[in-house]
């Protein structure tokens, strides 16, 4: 691992553990141990350095949803498959719906960089996915809902799981390995809920 990944991976730490607000580059600096003069040098300032791990995830996430978007098939099947790779995304690294959530609530204005990034990817495949969500109502083969609706379930389905961790590993306790076959359950779970609520089953 080079330095600037190493303090990379004490960044995401320090701002998963305390916020962005609350984190500065000489706490990172001190749990990467380097100098604060190094954490500088690779990243200039705090800001750069939470965008520089914000754009790794995000950007990681549309590419691996960018083919999902793109496959001609019942709309509940493909908003399923979706939801799992969010969900997927998330399970690699647990620490980025946390920074995502307090970045949403405490610098909303650092996402506005990623609206013409969704925008071109959402454009692209968004009207085809309408057109196969109105043809599969009229057919009945899927229920009366509208694109909005499903990305709100998506999202929320593969997400919300993450962010119940901490009471689940400080209050109830559950072991390593039992908050993974939590998280199993949770992501087969989540697959059956939305080809059930969306899917006719014709």
């Amino acid at each position: 691992m080079t330095k600037e990944e190493e303090i990379l991976k004490a960044a995401e730490e320090e701002f998963f553990m305390n916020g962005y607000d609350a984190t500065s580059t000489a706490t990172i600096a001190k749990r990467a141990g380097v100098t604060h003069a190094m954490v500088n040098y690779y990243f200039r300032t705090k800001e750069k350095l939470f965008m520089q791990i914000l754009d790794n995830h995000v950007y990681d996430l549309l590419r691996a949803l960018k083919p999902i978007m793109q496959v001609d098939g019942n709309v509940a099947h493909v908003a399923a498959d979706a939801a799992v790779v969010i969900f997927d995304k998330m399970n690699e690294d647990r620490r980025f719906p946390y920074l995502l959530s307090d970045i949403s609530r405490t610098h909303p204005d650092f996402l506005l960089r990623y609206r013409e990034t969704f925008d071109t990817v959402c454009r692209s495949s968004l009207g085809m996915h309408v057109q196969r969500l109105e043809k599969g109502i009229a057919d009945g083969n899927v229920q009366p809902c509208t694109m909005h609706d499903i990305y709100s379930t998506v999202a929320t389905l593969a997400t919300a799981p993450f962010m119940n961790l901490p009471i689940l590993e400080n209050v109830a306790q559950l072991s390593p390995d039992m908050i993974d076959r939590h998280l199993q359950e949770r992501r087969e779970e989540m697959v059956r809920i939305i080809r059930a609520r969306y899917s006719t089953g014709k």
